[in-house]
């Protein structure tokens, strides 16, 4: 892997602030709530769509002998992880669409973090998401979730199209996934990632807060906690019941 993996990561970091307002802070107050919710720290944590290792990362420089796992279905992000973290992260290619990401992720896990994706998964996929969620934690665990998520209002709405802005020339997420194009390193992951992304499109599905404490209480979670607000964005801490439903 070339040496640019250390830049396209820190450009990753950058193009996701742009998406995901406070994208820092929100996440320093997911991890400082972990061990205020369940009472110690990790041991095994998973991020869904955790790309290219980077909240992996941050997890591992809060809790060095945790063991984490990244989950993507993007070969390219995952093959970064491998790259800037080897031995420190163990990653898994799965699709958050199909059940099947349960048994490829392995578990059972004190913390599954689920940042920026949600909205990819259409209504009814995420309400059965929420359930294979809850599978992998142990009881008493917790998922912290942080994605665009309106205020409380009666009906669900779609996102503001940012699929629609990141197909648009000179948008960060464009101009990041033109910086990789024609490395000689990563062109057979690309074709690859063309491949397995043929036909996947983000549903932008993007609910209230009461959509989602509905749902996640339907699959076995505890009351939803919102730990922080920015804009349209939010951070919501759900802690898995000591039962499986």
């Amino acid at each position: 892997m070339p040496e640019d993996v250390a830049g396209w990561r820190r450009d990753w970091e950058a193009m996701m602030r742009h998406y995901q307002p406070g994208r820092d802070a929100l996440l320093t107050a997911g991890l400082d709530a972990v061990q205020a919710l369940t009472g110690r720290p990790p041991q095994r944590v998973l991020d869904v769509g955790g790309g290219p290792g980077t909240t992996a990362e941050a997890v591992l420089a809060r809790w060095p002998d945790a063991q984490v796992t990244v989950l993507d279905v993007d070969p390219v992000l995952l093959a970064l992880a491998d790259a800037a973290l080897p031995g420190r992260v163990h990653t898994v290619s799965a699709d958050l669409g199909s059940p099947g990401w349960t048994a490829l992720a392995g578990g059972p896990f004190d913390l599954v973090l689920a940042i920026m994706t949600a909205h990819y998964l259409p209504e009814q996929r995420l309400r059965d998401w929420y359930a294979e969620a809850r599978t992998v934690l142990r009881p008493h665990g917790l998922l912290l979730l942080a994605d665009p998520v309106a205020d409380d209002q009666p009906a669900a709405r779609p996102a503001e199209a940012p699929q629609q802005r990141r197909d648009s020339a000179g948008d960060p997420w464009t101009d990041w996934w033109r910086q990789l194009a024609g490395h000689p390193v990563l062109e057979p992951l690309l074709r690859r990632r063309a491949a397995l992304l043929a036909g996947l499109t983000s549903a932008e599905f993007v609910a209230p807060v009461r959509w989602h404490r509905q749902a996640a209480s339907r699959a076995g979670f505890g009351p939803a906690v919102t730990l922080r607000r920015d804009g349209d964005h939010a951070l919501l801490a759900l802690p898995a019941s000591g039962e499986v439903r």
